[in-house]
């Protein structure tokens, strides 16, 4: 459902008071919604998103950690400048292999070391390439570029008692949690206490309308045994009809005759007897029309 993905992001997508938290949560949203270029005009960092806030987040970021500015649209945003390149050693996205320079392929452990920073950093791989779905079934999903990063974001979300999976789609490893309760723990996990409530009603109103609709299913099986029961009823009294010379089980054989579609208590009002004698004389007619 894109609208829960939305709001989620609206509400999680803010500065946080800690520096170490800001760092964490931007390196994460540049490794998850981000690409880096080199061009003559140097080091660019380049972020999209379809939520406004999103790109708007990363542009406080930055103001604030590195008091620079970017390109800012509703949509994109982008920032050039000779501060990029050790931002990006900063932010532990791109580290020295050997003598040359490279992007780190998963989670760069010093970014995680404690564990406000690692809340920040799973609210920030959301924040960039994160979805949530409810349809059918529940669906939560990150999507990244190499399969060392899902691997360490599953390992990071197991970390705070989650479980989540990763997969391959096309090009792209992607890391899923399935579970209306363990999506729950992980949007609470980042803050995203609005979109736990909207999916908690809605996981409630799903178990609501399951319910009714077994409950409809159920009673419209049990119509239609009632209806089986009595036309056989009614074929095999009308069989012996013309011998019967018992007054009561007479009377009980012109009452299902004349009242095919009601039940065994209705036609123990109707006739001023009790449920079990009903089904007792019905049970005796059967017999004799299959002794006839």
């Amino acid at each position: 459902m894109k609208e829960l993905t939305i709001k989620a992001k609206d509400e999680i997508a803010i500065v946080q008071e800690k520096e170490c938290c800001n760092t964490a949560l931007l390196s994460a949203l540049i490794h998850s919604a981000g690409s880096i270029s080199f061009s003559s005009e140097g080091v660019g960092v380049y972020i999209s998103s379809e939520s406004q806030s999103v790109v708007a987040l990363a542009d406080e970021l930055i103001r604030q950690l590195y008091d620079e500015k970017g390109k800012l649209t509703k949509t994109d945003y982008e920032v050039r400048g000779e501060f990029v390149l050790n931002m990006l050693f900063d932010l532990g996205i791109l580290t020295y292999y050997g003598e040359e320079i490279g992007a780190m392929a998963g989670i760069n452990g010093f970014v995680v070391a404690d564990e406000c920073c690692a809340k920040n950093y799973l609210k920030g791989l959301f924040l960039g390439s994160g979805s949530v779905s409810v349809s059918k079934k529940y669906h939560l999903e990150m999507t990244f570029s190499t399969s060392d990063m899902a691997d360490d974001v599953c390992a990071l979300i197991g970390n705070f008692d989650i479980i989540a999976r990763s997969t391959s789609r096309k090009d792209k490893y992607v890391v899923y949690i399935k579970s209306s309760e363990a999506i729950s723990d992980f949007l609470a996990l980042i803050g995203a206490n609005k979109a736990v409530l909207e999916l908690n009603n809605m996981a409630a109103l799903r178990m609501v309308n399951m319910y009714t609709n077994r409950r409809i299913n159920c009673d419209l099986a049990n119509a239609d045994k009632v209806v089986e029961t009595s036309l056989r009823q009614v074929t095999a009294i009308k069989k012996i009809l013309p011998s019967l010379k018992d007054e009561k089980l007479l009377a009980t054989a012109k009452a299902r005759i004349e009242n095919p579609d009601a039940s065994y208590e209705g036609l123990a009002e109707l006739i001023g007897v009790s449920k079990g004698c009903i089904k007792y004389r019905l049970n005796k007619l059967l017999e004799m029309a299959n002794e006839s």
